[in-house]
């Protein structure tokens, strides 16, 4: 199979990009990440592209887009969505689709709330209206760690993991390996993971959905372990051109799966 070409960029307001494909333009907002800029090469780059190559292979130029360096202490999540407006608005010149995943997700909603203008459909991949309970609960963890140390903190590593894996033995197995790679995690500027992670905590746009046109697929496993199905299925139902996609037997890390590529792809490139 023909490898894709790989390129990277800036947006308008400093939005670092990973780009590749070609076709329909479709800006991908990335997930929390500890440092606003592209995935290094190696591991960082290999994991991205693990979630974005399918699509560039169906037919888009996907722009994995992350936040900008140097952010504000008190920046806003609508200041970020507005950013990113601003990037979209002055590099394609008309509205795009756009994907967000996680805190991308959160993001992507803010956006067609606050600027439904630069949007043309918007797929919202694990997220929902507000942060959810437990997602909610290890940010504010993970904020207060970096607070007082400027590190990313074990303890992370291990809340993430008993989310996501259910068996005692595989967590056992895998604790000392995730203690180590915790411990040489660095934060190149702990001020951005601050700002972003304040800003996300305060995020939530329920009472607006209501009043958004865009198209929009809501997509998620009920095996979440950060947000509740309940929130999911609210958030699509709640917006007037929503849909929902839950898998049954699909937990946070959704963005991977076969069958995530296919219906993603079949949404937006439905013309009805």
């Amino acid at each position: 199979m023909a490898s894709i070409d790989l390129r990277e960029g800036t947006f308008s307001g400093g939005l670092p990009y990973l780009v590749l494909g070609a076709g329909e333009p479709l800006v991908y907002l990335g997930g929390f990440t500890l440092d606003h800029r592209n995935p290094k090469p190696g591991l960082q780059r290999s994991l991205a592209l693990r979630t974005l190559t399918p699509l560039a292979r169906a037919g888009f130029e996907v722009y994995f887009t992350n936040r900008w360096p140097g952010m504000a202490a008190d920046t806003t999540f609508a200041d970020v969505a507005e950013r990113h407006a601003e990037a979209i608005r002055h590099h394609f010149g008309a509205p795009v689709d756009v994907l967000g995943a996680s805190t991308g997700g959160s993001l992507a909603l803010q956006l067609i709330a606050d600027r439904p203008d630069v949007v043309r459909k918007a797929v919202i991949a694990s997220a929902a209206y507000a942060l959810g309970p437990v997602a909610k609960e290890q940010q504010l963890k993970l904020l207060h760690a970096i607070e007082e140390t400027g590190r990313y903190p074990a303890h992370a590593v291990l809340d993430v993991m008993s989310g996501k894996l259910r068996s005692r033995w595989l967590r056992a197995l895998l604790t000392p390996m995730a203690l180590l790679a915790a411990k040489r995690i660095t934060i190149e500027n702990p001020a951005d993971t601050i700002a972003m992670l304040r800003a996300e905590d305060a995020f939530d746009v329920r009472d607006r959905l209501a009043d958004i046109q865009i198209e929009t697929l809501v997509i998620c496993g009920a095996q979440d372990p950060f947000w509740t199905p309940e929130m999911f299925a609210e958030t699509a139902f709640r917006l007037p051109h929503g849909k929902l996609i839950m898998y049954r037997n699909r937990g946070h890390t959704l963005i991977i799966a076969p069958e995530f590529f296919r219906d993603v792809t079949a949404f937006l490139r439905d013309a009805s």
